[in-house]
């Protein structure tokens, strides 16, 4: 895959540990590239590892945007 924007939801819901492992070295990879990730998820440990902003939507609101840590927080 050479995509401009990589839009990711949920996808470390599935699959075993080690499938989970490829995909967030793999969306590090294309990161590091310079590609842009939208990656959408529950998974706290893996937003913290992957992302440099963080938007938490809340019933359809913004409720919080911002550093990582603060969305988690929030």
């Amino acid at each position: 895959l050479d995509p401009d924007v990589m839009i990711i939801d949920e996808v470390l819901s599935v699959g075993d540990t080690a499938y989970q492992a490829r995909c967030v070295a793999r969306m590090l990879e294309m990161a590091r590239s310079g590609t842009p990730i939208v990656f959408v998820s529950h998974n706290l440990p893996a937003v913290l590892e992957l992302c440099t902003r963080v938007i938490v939507v809340n019933a359809g609101r913004i409720q919080s945007d911002g550093s990582p840590g603060d969305g988690i927080k929030s």
